[in-house]
């Protein structure tokens, strides 16, 4: 009985055993068969996109930039294919030694190597690095013999920014470098662009958004170890704006080379007393050393660099503007990529500052072309007339100083076009006393100066167009009659840029409009672009136009020997002292502006608009140190406002 009662028991037991176990087993079977509906049906779309991403890379693709074109459409800035060698860091055992057996193939220097290294470290190892572009086929073929042994290495045609007319077009086109932090910090989209290349002067920078375009997308299908299978393309990149420029590149080259000429004569690189010459002459070498060939011989027979300057040439009637020089200038070609430690020395350190844009940014003392907006101001206010005239014997004495006049003997009696034709110094004296600096400050912002012209560089500096309250504002002091008297020959606190006074001429030569410069060509009409009236009467603007062509055109006029020939043009020297020359200079007889050391001799200028009875072009030209406006700069301008209207010719025909 006990017996069969035990059995009973056990076997009741092992019933609810069985049906436990049985219960966990329908339990697990129903999760199982319930978690392989999730994989299966209900996530499948969500487990083939993490498939997909096991099995392709998603990449950006560069954006051709945008070209910049002058007015005949030569390429001043444009794109070449390019062959780049990158390496995706998270597929890489050991960077250090996979780039010392690439940098065997493609001469990596050990600083590149480490400049490649530190981008890697600043950056997700999920990234492309460049390592190398520009490949030549050699070092294409050798690659890609290697690249099944060489982990995470890829192979893309990019795009290296070049620029055709290098140093002659440098200051417009500006030039572009590699993106840097704080540009990807702006724009996160060029972390994923590793060749991305960003506009940092010139009209690069300016027109940065019109010109980068808009990045493509592609998916690479890769295997097991990343290596590219095919590639699908989902979206075309978009190339960047074509931008069409009124500068005309035969007029650049012409007035350029010019303008580096001066007065002097060339002498070749390979001569050998310029070969000694480089051993002594500093400037001489920093000058060679950057690539320019140029070498001149001056009137005292030393050999020399070029001359430093700037000249730009404006349609009166568009603002067009047809060239815009300054030398000396870079190679921009040197920026596309990284630039190395040793040119970038070259050009902070060269004396003579090649990276600096003179037209828009270079700050002179307007000297004697100021002259027409003192005599503007002083008609207007009626202080004078232009029959008026004062005796000037030499200099004006005011107060306890004497103002000299640069004739030493004196022009006698000058009214106002016979001022203007002998640039008489003590008319200019006394009329911009009697007119007061802050008259002469308003007629000088209406004609340009003082205010910056827009033209479309972010560096383009104001200059000084002083008056009482200026004074107050900057150096706490009152004004004085004496500075108004320094001031109405364009020295003292004024300060004007290249381009100011080409804008200065250019609304002198048309009379009625405040033209203002552009660097776009205009489209459709040309005479649909319209300026703000200047509202000056037209007797005060026939009195400086007539005094203008007395300068080159007058018996007495100080560039009498450079006018056009044929066409005829309205000019203004300028001759501006820059350091006065001491009492020991002249006890040793250096006075001659070429006897003395460079940076101490005078700036000097022109100003001019052709042709005279029907005006087109004004041109504004400055040689730094080049010493006399008159013998310097005038014939310079004439060559150049020469080409360009013969140019006209030739297209019209």
């Amino acid at each position: 009985m006990k017996k069969r009662k035990e059995q009973k028991e056990l076997s009741s037991t092992m019933t609810r055993r069985m049906l436990m176990v049985g219960a966990g087993q329908i339990l697990l079977g129903a999760s199982l068969v319930g978690r392989l509906y999730q994989l299966q049906i209900s996530q499948t779309d969500n487990y083939r996109r993490l498939s997909e991403r096991n099995q392709f890379d998603k990449r950006l693709i560069q954006a051709p930039r945008g070209r910049l074109l002058d007015v005949h459409d030569r390429l001043l800035a444009g794109n070449s294919e390019v062959f780049e060698l990158r390496v995706l860091p998270s597929r890489v055992a050991d960077l250090n030694q996979w780039l010392r057996r690439v940098g065997k193939i493609v001469g990596l220097r050990p600083a590149e190597i480490k400049g490649i290294l530190k981008t890697i470290a600043d950056q997700p190892d999920f990234l492309e690095v460049t390592v190398r572009t520009n490949l030549t086929q050699r070092e294409l073929s050798k690659l890609a013999v290697l690249s099944p042994v060489l982990e995470g290495v890829s192979f893309r045609k990019g795009f290296r920014r070049i620029y055709p007319q290098g140093w002659m077009t440098a200051h417009i086109t500006g030039y572009v470098s590699p993106a840097n932090k704080k540009d990807i910090k702006e724009n996160p989209e060029l972390r994923y662009l590793p060749a991305s290349r960003i506009g940092r002067a010139g009209l690069e920078r300016t027109f940065e958004f019109n010109l980068r375009g808009a990045a493509g997308v592609e998916r690479i299908e890769v295997n097991a170890k990343g290596k590219p299978v095919r590639v699908l393309r989902d979206q075309q990149a978009s190339s960047g704006e074509d931008i069409k420029l009124s500068i005309d590149v035969s007029a650049q080259s012409f007035a350029a080379e010019r303008l580096r000429r001066g007065k002097s004569k060339t002498v070749p690189l390979e001569n050998p007393d310029v070969q000694r010459a480089l051993l002594n002459n500093a400037e001489l070498r920093a000058h060679v050393t950057t690539g320019d060939s140029l070498v001149l011989q001056d009137e005292r027979g030393r050999l020399v660099p070029p001359e430093s300057g700037a000249a730009t040439v404006l349609d009166i009637h568009t603002g067009e503007v047809k060239l815009l020089v300054s030398v000396p200038g870079y190679d921009p070609n040197l920026f596309s990529n990284r630039l190395s430690v040793q040119d970038w020395r070259r050009l902070s350190e060269h004396p003579r500052t090649p990276l600096l844009n003179r037209v828009t940014s270079g700050l002179y003392a307007p000297g004697s072309t100021f002259k027409m907006v003192v005599l503007a101001a002083a008609l207007e206010a009626g202080v004078v007339s232009q029959r008026t005239k004062f005796d000037c014997t030499g200099g004006f004495e005011f107060g306890d100083s004497t103002f000299h006049c640069w004739n030493e003997k004196g022009h006698r009696y000058v009214d106002a076009v016979a001022a203007l034709e002998q640039s008489c110094d003590v008319y200019f004296y006394q009329i911009a006393l009697k007119t007061g600096i802050n008259r002469i400050h308003n007629m000088a912002q209406r004609l340009g100066l003082g205010l910056t012209t827009g033209v479309g560089f972010s560096d383009e500096k104001v200059g000084i167009m002083p008056d009482r309250d200026w004074k107050m504002k900057s150096r706490g002091l009152a004004w004085t009659p004496g500075e108004t008297v320094v001031a109405g020959i364009g020295q003292g606190f004024v300060l004007t840029t290249p381009l100011q006074l080409a804008v200065m001429t250019a609304r002198i030569a048309n009379r009625k409009y405040a033209v203002r410069p552009s660097l776009q060509a205009v489209t459709g009409r040309r005479d649909s672009v319209i300026f703000p009236p200047l509202d000056i009467a037209p007797e005060i603007m026939d009195v400086l136009h007539r005094g203008m062509r007395a300068v080159t055109n007058g018996s007495r006029g100080t560039a009498r020997r450079y006018d056009l020939a044929q066409q005829g043009m309205a000019g203004k020297t300028g001759t501006v002292q820059v350091k006065r020359i001491t009492k020991e200079q002249r006890e040793k007889g250096i006075v001659d502006n070429i006897d003395r050391p460079w940076k101490e001799r005078d700036h000097a200028l022109f100003v001019a608009f052709a042709p005279y009875q029907r005006p087109k072009y004004a041109i504004s030209l400055v040689v730094e140190h080049g010493g006399s406006g008159s013998s310097m700069a005038a014939p310079i301008a004439r060559d150049i406002l020469d080409h360009v209207l013969e140019l006209d010719t030739q297209e019209a025909v």
